[in-house]
């Protein structure tokens, strides 16, 4: 009975790490950024799914969103609402998007 119980809680805890894993539950926060060469860009992701993007000296605050290994940016410019869909993979201190690797500033 006791062997049970320990391959249940094995097995338990295998499923919430690829659950965690796979789904990306867990919230990004923290800021991310590329610098290469003139090029500089960031994201800050916030609480409540708030994220704020910075690129060639313009900030935008918008939401995210993340599902089935892409990422849903939604924000607004000069008045206009924008909708940016791009691939996303989360590795260590990682995020990569579009495939290009944004590392988390300490």
């Amino acid at each position: 009975m006791k062997k049970m119980r320990v391959i249940a809680a094995i097995l338990l805890v295998c499923m919430m790490v690829s659950l965690f894993t796979a789904c990306s539950i867990l919230p990004l926060s923290g800021t991310y950024t590329i610098k290469d060469g003139l090029i500089e860009q960031s994201f800050t992701f916030k609480e409540d799914n708030k994220v704020e993007v910075s690129a060639f000296g313009v900030d935008v605050e918008g939401e995210y969103q993340i599902e089935d290994g892409k990422i849903t940016i939604t924000y607004s410019l000069l008045g206009f609402s924008y909708d940016l869909v791009k691939d996303f993979e989360r590795e260590g201190s990682s995020i990569f998007i579009d495939g290009i690797e944004f590392v988390k500033e300490k």
